[in-house]
C-alpha cells in the first residue's frame, strides 16, 4: 500500500490513533517494548491510555489497568470477530485477574492494528516480562497465527536481589518474534558471534584436527545467536552516556541487534512505544527510516537528546528547553525529522486490507447495541424459539445470539444479521455456516421440531427497519445510504 506519512516522524499522542490512521501494509519491522504490566502508576482501556510517569520520577507505584473501565461493546465486538483473542483474553481473566485482563485489552486492540500495517515480509518483536508474557503469547497467536511465531527470545541479565526472596532471582525479559507470512527477512550473516574458544579447540571445530574446509570457514564467520542473550548490559550498567533516566531503558546494541536481523537499509523500523527512544537511536544508526509514537509530552525533547549523543550532564542542562517550542522546532529541522500531534489519515480503505477491528465504539454511540440487548429485543419480538430447529425452551436463557451470515463470509454484527438459536444448533453452525444451510442440515437429519418456523424474510426486514430508525434517532449518525 502508499505510504501516508512522513519518513522520520514522532507521534506525540496515543498510538491507538496513529495506528488506525496508516496505511495497511507500510511498515517493515516493530520492535516495541510496550508497558509491562506492573511498576508503573497507568490506566488503560482499549480506546487509550494515560500514562502519570515522568522523567526523573523515582515513585514505583503499581500499574492501574482496570477491567470496568473496558468498554464491553468492544468486548464484544472481539468475540464475534476474532474468537481465539476472545478466549486468550478470558484466559487472563480467569487465570491471571481482571487487571492483567484488562492489559492484554490495552495491548490486543493495538496489536490487531500492528498486524494491519506490517508488510507481508514484515516482522514484529514485542518485549514483554514475566506478569503476562504466557497470555501476551496466546494473544499474538491468535492474532499473527501460531504459524508465523519465530522465535521467544530470552534477554537474560544479572543484578541483585532481595535479602529476604524465597525464589530465583527473575533476571529475564522476553521478546516475541513472529513474521507476518512466509517470506521474512532474517540477516543472520550481519549478527553471527564469535565461538567460544572451548568450543573452537574441541570436535569439529578443532583447527588442528582433519576437518572440512567449511568447517573453518563457518569457525571464522561465527555463530548465529541462540535464542537466550547475555551480552546485552541493563539498567544500572549500561555506560553512563547511554542511560537516560528511564526505568524501563533498555541497551542500545539490544535493539540493534533486532533490527540488523529483520531489516535491511532503507527499511521502515515503527516503535509505537517508542518511550525514550531506544528503538529510534538504534534505527537511525543503521540507516533505516523510523516512526515513533509516545503520548508523553517531552517525547521529542527526549529523542532530540538522544540523537545529539549528548551526556546525562548535558541533558540536564537543556532540560529548560523541553518545553522551548522555537528550540524543539529548530531542533526538529535540524535532524529531519517530523514531528506531528494529529495522526494521519488513511487513504487505502478502498483497497483490500487484511481483517482488522473495523472500530472501538465510543460510549456516545447509542445505535450499537449490546448483546443482551440484541437478545431481549428478538425474543420479545419473535418470542422463544431456535431460529434454527424450531425448539421452544422454558425459557431464554436457552437461546444463544449468533450471526445469519458467519462472519467469515462478510456478515455484520449488527442486529439485522442476528438471529437466536438453541445449543445444539449453535455448536453445530459455529462461525462457518449461514442461517438457511443449518436450516437445510437439520431438515435431513430430522431435528426440525414440528412448530412452526420463524419466518425468517419478515424477520430480516423487522430488524433491518429497526435498525435504520434506531440510527435516524441517534445524533451519532452513520452513512444510512450504506443500508
Amino acid at each position: 500500500m502508499a505510504q501516508n506519512f512522513l519518513d522520520n516522524t514522532l507521534y506525540e499522542m496515543d498510538n491507538l490513533d496513529v495506528l488506525r490512521g496508516m496505511n495497511s501494509e507500510t511498515i517493515d519491522l516493530i520492535a516495541t517494548d510496550p508497558p509491562f504490566n506492573t511498576k508503573r502508576n497507568r490506566s488503560g482501556t482499549a480506546g487509550f491510555y494515560v500514562d502519570n510517569w515522568k522523567w526523573g520520577n523515582t515513585d514505583r507505584l503499581p500499574d492501574q489497568w482496570r477491567w470496568n473501565e473496558v468498554h464491553p461493546k468492544w468486548l464484544e465486538e472481539i468475540k464475534d470477530d476474532h474468537k481465539a483473542l476472545y478466549w486468550a483474553i478470558d484466559a487472563a481473566k480467569h487465570c491471571q485477574g481482571e487487571d492483567t485482563a484488562a492489559f492484554l485489552c490495552f495491548l490486543s486492540v493495538r496489536l490487531l492494528e500492528m498486524h494491519r500495517i506490517l508488510k507481508n515480509t514484515g516482522s514484529i518483536y514485542l518485549h514483554c516480562d514475566h506478569t503476562a508474557n504466557a497470555y501476551i503469547r496466546m494473544a499474538m497467536d491468535a492474532i499473527f497465527g501460531k504459524k508465523n511465531f519465530r522465535n521467544e527470545i530470552a534477554w537474560c541479565y544479572t543484578g541483585p536481589g532481595s535479602p529476604k526472596m524465597r525464589q530465583f532471582n527473575r533476571k529475564h525479559d522476553t521478546i516475541f518474534w513472529y513474521c507476518k507470512g512466509g517470506q521474512w527477512t532474517f540477516n543472520k550473516e550481519q549478527i553471527r558471534l564469535p565461538y567460544a574458544s572451548s568450543t573452537i579447540t574441541r570436535g569439529k571445530y578443532d583447527s588442528n584436527s582433519p576437518t572440512t574446509g567449511s568447517g573453518l570457514r563457518d569457525t571464522k564467520r561465527g555463530k548465529v545467536p541462540e535464542d537466550w542473550w547475555d551480552n546485552f548490559p541493563s539498567g544500572g550498567q549500561m555506560s553512563k552516556r547511554e542511560r537516560t533516566g528511564s526505568p524501563d531503558q533498555k541497551p542500545l546494541k539490544l535493539y540493534e541487534r533486532i533490527i540488523k536481523a529483520s531489516s535491511n537499509e532503507g527499511d521502515l523500523v515503527l516503535d509505537p512505544f517508542c518511550g525514550c527512544a531506544t528503538t529510534i537511536i538504534a534505527a537511525e544508526n543503521l540507516n533505516r527510516r523510523w516512526i515513533g509514537i509516545d503520548r508523553r509530552k517531552d517525547a521529542r525533547y527526549h529523542i532530540i537528546t538522544r540523537l545529539m549523543g549528548i551526556s546525562p550532564e548535558e541533558r540536564e542542562r537543556l532540560e529548560k528547553y523541553a518545553i522551548d517550542k522555537e528550540w524543539l522546532d529548530k531542533q526538529t529541522r535540524r535532524y529531519e525529522m517530523h514531528y506531528q500531534t494529529e495522526p494521519p489519515t488513511r487513504t487505502d480503505q478502498n483497497e483490500q486490507t487484511p481483517p482488522e477491528l473495523a472500530h472501538v465504539y465510543p460510549i456516545e454511540t447509542q445505535y450499537q447495541l449490546r448483546h443482551a440487548e440484541m437478545h431481549d429485543i428478538l425474543v420479545n419480538q419473535f418470542g422463544l424459539k431456535c431460529w434454527g430447529c424450531n425448539f421452544i425452551p422454558p425459557d431464554k436463557r436457552y437461546l444463544h445470539l449468533d450471526h445469519i451470515i458467519p462472519k467469515t463470509d462478510g456478515g455484520t454484527n449488527d442486529i439485522d444479521n442476528r438471529a437466536l438459536l438453541c445449543q445444539p444448533c449453535n455448536t453445530k453452525k459455529s462461525n462457518t455456516m449461514s442461517l438457511n444451510a443449518l436450516r437445510r442440515q437439520n431438515k435431513r437429519e430430522g431435528y426440525m421440531q414440528s412448530n412452526a418456523p420463524i419466518d425468517l424474510q419478515a424477520a430480516l426486514a423487522w430488524t433491518r427497519n429497526y435498525l435504520i430508525q434506531s440510527i435516524r434517532e441517534t445524533p451519532y449518525q452513520i452513512k444510512i445510504n450504506k443500508l
